[in-house]
């Protein structure tokens, strides 16, 4: 697992009434650790994360999704997260997508997790200036 996914999970126990997922959670702190600038592959490499998801993964199995289903939940789930303000998505499809996190993103990223998780996050990630 991940340690997007644990951090992720620790904040939906800490914070119940936050009003997402564990997936939302991760595409949220992948943003946040690859801002918009860094030239990644922004929806291989949110797949690519999820597949090492246990949310994701069947039990004994592990991930048993097509690229086609990991994409729509990638997509279902900017999606989410921009109709509560969180991401802006300046383009998305089946084979690309460019998102950022708006001001509130950034925000309730950073109020919502403890400094020490967040570290931790952005050193398995990137390096978010």
């Amino acid at each position: 697992m991940p340690i997007v996914e644990l951090v992720a999970k620790r904040t939906l126990e800490s914070n119940p009434n936050i009003g997402l997922s564990v997936i939302d959670l991760v595409i949220l702190l992948w943003l946040y650790s690859n801002p918009y600038d860094s030239k990644k592959r922004q929806l291989s490499s949110i797949r690519n994360v999820l597949k090492m998801c246990e949310t994701l993964q069947t039990p004994g199995k592990g991930i048993e999704l097509t690229g086609e289903e990991l994409t729509q939940i990638v997509l279902g789930s900017l999606d989410r997260l921009q109709d509560k303000k969180l991401v802006f998505i300046r383009s998305a499809g089946r084979h690309f997508v460019k998102s950022t996190l708006t001001d509130a993103g950034v925000n309730l990223v950073r109020e919502s997790m403890n400094l020490p998780s967040l570290k931790r996050v952005i050193a398995e990630f990137g390096n978010n200036p």
